[in-house]
């Protein structure tokens, strides 16, 4: 989506002031973020039950097609949509460190399809995201596992030998 914005920014002083800049972004120096979907057999695409749908048929079109041939794409999504698409860096973790590249290379080094659905903790007092101190101790009462991104960074280093 950066690059489409970007290229129809160069004829739209709209887009123009929009687009992302170097230094915008204070974690990173572009976003992830592609297309926004929803499947063709929503009606609006906003319910849970809508997006969940959404989300399982893009995870079942990337597990047919790895290869990244999107042909057929249009046949079973639109946009604008609700959900949002992430694109990892190409390099991965080599290029970028953002949730979108730690989760997909959790999912190469899982031996699973690299298609993941990344989803803020937020605080149920302030709305805010969950603070890493808070999301530790859920997962610990739910018994569900905890990284840091440097330990996927680490482990993926290992993995690949790189």
């Amino acid at each position: 989506m950066v690059d489409l914005i970007s290229e129809a920014s160069k004829t739209s002083d709209f887009l123009g002031k929009l687009v992302e800049k170097k230094g915008d972004l204070d974690y990173d120096s572009r976003s992830s973020f592609s297309l926004w979907v929803n499947h063709r057999d929503t009606r609006t695409g906003i319910p849970d039950d809508e997006r969940a749908l959404t989300i399982r048929k893009i995870g079942e079109i990337t597990e047919k097609n790895v290869s990244g041939d999107l042909t057929h794409f249009g046949d079973y999504f639109r946009t604008p949509g609700h959900v949002a698409l992430l694109k990892a860096a190409e390099g991965l973790l080599n290029e970028r460190n953002g949730q979108t590249e730690l989760s997909i290379a959790l999912a190469r080094m899982a031996g699973i399809t690299p298609a993941m659905v990344v989803c803020e903790m937020l605080d149920d007092n302030n709305g805010k995201a969950l603070s890493k101190e808070k999301a530790k101790e859920y997962g610990k009462d739910n018994g569900l596992i905890f990284l840091e991104g440097q330990e996927i960074i680490e482990a993926y280093v290992t993995w690949t030998g790189s």
